[in-house]
């Protein structure tokens, strides 16, 4: 009998192996709907989301379903699995599914008379775990799947925790790993600490009131109260000089404190001071003091980076503005104070900075400058990158420039404090001076100690967090806005600063949410038993051994998503002077480490780049990084193991990256599942038509193919066809996913195909990339689409005109990002940048394409030739069009400045009546635009007027009614 090859071992332990969940049908839109339900309310979602600013955290039921389904066999039916994931009805009507159940309860959530708890039949999914008996069902499940013991769950690339949080709370043997020191503290607090014996939430509290006292007395000097009034944050600007005529310019966007309407709130009016440089900036009550008609608080100095001088109303060249601040000539401008009166009855309310207000920050200004430890205080250099580029750019070179002096002084003196408590709680030291007339520390153990000293610090962390040049003032809400409110360090004309020394504010809220937090983590994970181990390392080089983890799931790096250590380099330097000696391996360096790092980062290669393309090195830099991170998982993982990542993503050269990464690491993508887990209005997606779902993939490893390649054309085929059955099957199953979701969907099916015939090869043996079959899956999807929602006719109009309306078809956005608005031109034949150069279609808006309606394209026609705008590409005088677009959009021209009547003619000089492609691409526009768009408007007019009867389209009056009225069938003309 021949000895067996690797390769054969290897099929037969996967054979052994039970089938998994993951590599079925998984109740998508349940876990989706829980997902969105997670995420709806700010104020209550898991503790691990409130311990620490981190970036890009997976909710909990996409996170469980990664989990679970990894390690349960696919016999578990999906309402068990629901039930286990938290999901589990008291309501469930007889005969209705839990996922049934889920999507009834959701549809019908406006109709509810209780708690939203009580209508759904259980808690946020996140606030429950089964029972000690369906637990041990559980295991039992996973046991019989894995052999007899529960495998271990790897999260290598780990972040703020929210995998392994999961894992360790379903008591699976975990592992977590992450090379950002900042995550590496969060993971200690989240999975190890809850499980440190006794409740030290007392404890965190009194140490914290203490180091509160003594920062509150010595910082009491720099601010002062009015009489009757109790200070509770201060709105600051930035302000140069005007090189015109030497004023003042306070820079902002706008005027507004506090927006109660378009037309009324509190807002600061400039004034200029006749014969004087000065700029006052007293506050006044838009719609009682002064009038909208006579000042509009929503025009602010500043517009595009360029400001406009209050006085002489020059305009100030963004340049310009740089240089001052360069020079040091950018000052801070204290503008106004949010107080609350301690008058009965008159609430919270705003006053320009007095006199004293002025005295106190000179304090502090003079207190930073002359004291010899202040003025050297977190001096690390800002290191240039794609993220930190802009604060440098406006003269921040160092991290303190990051806060005004007052700031700088407040978060060094409770640092101070918190160094003076420190030694206390090691070495329970009662005697030092600074504990006098406090009672004794007690005896503490290491692992207490290290508990206690960690969340204070995290909790100063979240301090800085709303306390810097980096915060906001949110005028429409009357607060301060946190540093990360978008994943970037965009430059604050107008910053915010909080009161932290403050009673009942500031450092009290802090200490309150960290202590909040604690007990939440304890209340939900202190029970965890199974082994636990967390690591610092690079996932590319792990300290375990071949083949020791069973299962990992992964959320890895985001392509260049997220500048995960330029960001974190802002806690780090608070964090490494907090935590140096607690964690002494964690911050072995003045900055995080940034060359390991597995991002797309083309910032690197500002010096290095040359001829070659910086965003191309950088995406070969990131393959790199990815595939030897999952050439390293391939190794710590057991040749019967599964690996499931999450992924999310519109970019194609991202889902490229990723593959080429899986490929040479040697995965095969065995299953894909789409969730919805994003929420669309959060600020860094808003208005950016952000992919709303995450892909859950499931990889193996690949079998050995020796010597063996398919041919493109066989892999072609088979691409197209499951790239248009997911399309197809999502519909179908009414999953309520945005059409960018349903392409990234049929992305999955996509790779597994790929995968599976790797290497792939065209006919003259080139190699073929999983990029061109990501295009054609992109293509398949398209034609369904073309399909599902158009005309017929679309097929036979240019390629130009094509592209815009498949970009409002697919995306259903004006704004989405460059690279799938070019893929979307290749995919139709076109090149991008002639649709935007020659036909001005579209225009760029920070890095993405907006669609540019028939106002930008076409020009005047009630001005002479020679007066009209040489910038839009359209005549409408014109006879032949090279677009049916430029025809269409002439056509909405003509209507909108001269008149159903004028249109009439117009296009009856031009045969639109018997023109196919005209017919086609208005019917197509009405199909696609939304029907608040004036465009929308414009076109129904055309088609639903007068000037219909000589187009005589024919067309389902349901094209005319809104999407939540009720549709009723008919043609046109029933319209």
């Amino acid at each position: 009998m021949s000895e067996e090859s690797p390769t054969t071992e290897m099929d037969n332990k996967k054979s052994e192996r039970k089938p998994l969940k993951v590599h079925s049908n998984l109740p998508i839109r349940s876990v989706g709907l829980e997902t969105k339900r997670e995420q709806k309310n700010f104020s209550d979602k898991p503790p691990q989301n409130y311990i620490h600013v981190w970036f890009a955290r997976r909710p909990t039921p996409a996170t469980r379903l990664g989990v679970l389904s990894s390690v349960l066999p696919d016999t578990v039916d999906d309402d068990t699995l629901l039930r286990w994931m938290g999901m589990n009805p008291n309501n469930l009507e007889d005969g209705m599914s839990i996922a049934e159940h889920i999507r009834y309860k959701s549809d019908t959530l406006d109709q509810r008379s209780g708690r939203v708890y009580d209508h759904y039949g259980y808690r946020k999914s996140y606030k429950n775990l089964p029972d000690e008996e369906e637990m041990g069902n559980f295991h039992e499940q996973v046991r019989e799947t894995w052999g007899g013991d529960l495998p271990t769950v790897l999260d290598a690339t780990a972040g703020g925790g929210s995998i392994p949080f999961e894992s360790r709370r379903y008591q699976l043997p975990t592992i977590a790993n992450e090379l950002n020191p900042v995550p590496s503290v969060i993971l200690k607090a989240v999975l190890e600490q809850p499980q440190v014996d006794g409740d030290l939430s007392d404890d965190i509290q009194k140490w914290g009131d203490r180091i509160n006292k003594r920062a509150r007395e010595q910082l009491k000097e720099y601010y002062p109260d009015v009489e009757g009034q109790r200070d509770l944050e201060y709105v600051w600007m930035h302000q140069i000089t005007c090189p015109d005529c030497g004023s003042e310019i306070p820079l902002t966007l706008n005027w507004w404190l506090e927006r109660d309407s378009s037309t009324s709130g509190t807002a600061l009016q400039p004034q200029p001071v006749e014969g004087s440089a000065e700029v006052k900036l007293p506050v006044v009550e838009v719609g009682k003091d002064v009038k909208k008609s006579e000042f509009n608080p929503a025009s602010g100095t500043v517009t595009r980076g360029k400001a406009e001088c209050p006085t002489c109303n020059v305009t100030v060249d963004g340049d310009e503005v740089k240089e001052q601040a360069n020079n040091g000539d950018m000052e801070l401008r204290l503008t106004a104070v949010h107080y609350e009166s301690l008058h009965k009855g008159e609430g919270k309310r705003y006053r320009a900075a007095t006199e004293e207000d002025l005295r106190a920050v000179n304090r502090a200004n003079k207190k930073v400058n002359n004291d010899p430890d202040l003025a050297t205080f977190l001096t690390e250099k800002i290191e240039s990158g794609a993220k930190t580029s802009e604060p440098r750019r406006y003269g921040m070179e160092m991290w303190r420039d990051m806060f005004a002096p007052r700031q700088l002084l407040t978060h060094y003196t409770y640092w101070q404090a918190f160094e003076e408590v420190k030694k206390a709680i090691r070495d329970g030291d009662s005697s030092a001076s600074v504990l006098e007339n406090e009672e004794p520390a007690p005896d503490y153990g290491d692992k207490e100690a290290e508990v206690i000293l960690t969340f204070l610090a995290l909790g100063a962390d979240k301090a800085v967090d709303y306390n810097s040049r980096m915060c906001t003032w949110v005028h429409s809400e009357g607060k301060i806005g946190h540093a990360f409110g978008q994943h970037d360090f965009g430059f604050k004309w107008r910053f915010a600063e909080s009161r932290l020394p403050a009673e009942g504010l500031g450092y009290d809220w802090v200490l309150d949410s960290m202590v909040e937090v604690y007990e939440e983590l304890k209340e939900l994970a202190g029970h965890a038993s199974a082994p636990i181990e967390v690591f610092q390392e690079d996932a590319a080089d792990l300290p375990l051994d071949d083949g020791e983890v069973e299962v990992i799931v992964l959320d890895p790096p985001y392509y260049d998503n997220v500048m995960y250590a330029e960001l974190s380099d802002y806690f780090y330097v608070w964090l490494r002077r907090y935590l140096g000696d607690v964690y002494p391996d964690f911050f072995q360096q003045e900055l995080t480490e940034k060359n390991e790092e597995a991002v797309a980062n083309a910032s690197k290669f500002d010096d290095i780049a040359g001829d070659k393309s910086k965003s191309e090195l950088a995406k070969n830099d990131y393959e790199s990084k990815m595939s030897e991170i999952f050439g390293e998982l391939s190794r710590v993982l057991d040749d019967e193991g599964v690996f499931t990542l999450m992924f999310t993503h519109k970019k194609t050269e991202a889902w490229d990256t990723l593959t080429k990464a899986l490929i040479n690491s040697g995965f095969v993508v065995k299953s894909t599942h789409p969730i919805s887990t994003e929420r669309p209005e959060s600020l860094h997606q808003r208005g950016k038509n952000s992919a709303e779902s995450t892909i859950l993939l499931s990889a193996e490893k690949r079998d050995e193919r020796e010597d063996e390649f398919t041919l493109w054309g066989e892999v072609k085929n088979r691409t197209r066809e499951v790239a248009r059955s997911q399309a197809e099957e999502m519909y179908q199953d009414e999953v309520e996913f945005s059409k960018v979701d349903i392409m990234l969907a049929a992305f999955g099916p996509t790779l597994e195909v790929f995968t599976e015939n790797y290497p792939v090869v065209d006919d003259e043996g080139n190699e073929v990339h999983p990029q061109i079959a990501l295009d054609e899956a992109r293509g398949a999807v398209r034609d369904y689409f073309i399909d599902k929602h158009l005309n017929e006719g679309v097929r036979e109009i240019d390629p130009k005109s094509e592209w815009y309306i498949l970009s409002w078809l697919v995306f259903e956005a004006q704004r989405f990002p460059y690279d799938e608005a070019r893929r979307l031109a290749i995919g139709v034949g076109e090149d991008l940048d002639s649709l935007k150069k020659t036909h001005r279609m579209w225009r760029k808006k920070s890095g993405d394409v907006l669609l540019r309606p028939h106002g930008d394209r076409v020009q005047d026609v009630n001005k002479d030739r020679d007066n009209r705008s040489g910038r839009k590409p359209v005549d409408p005088d014109a006879l032949s069009f090279g677009t049916a677009l430029d025809k269409v959009h002439a056509a909405m021209h003509i209507y909108d400045v001269q008149g159903a009547t004028e249109t009439w003619n117009w296009m009856n000089e031009r045969n639109c009546g018997s023109d196919p492609a005209f017919k086609a691409t208005l019917e197509a526009l009405l199909r696609v635009l939304p029907h608040d768009h004036d465009d929308w408007e414009i076109a129904r007019d055309i088609a639903a007027g007068e000037t219909g009867e000589l187009l005589d389209l024919d067309l389902d009056a349901d094209i005319f009614i809104e999407e939540d009225e009720e549709k009723v069938q008919g043609s046109l003309k029933d319209f």
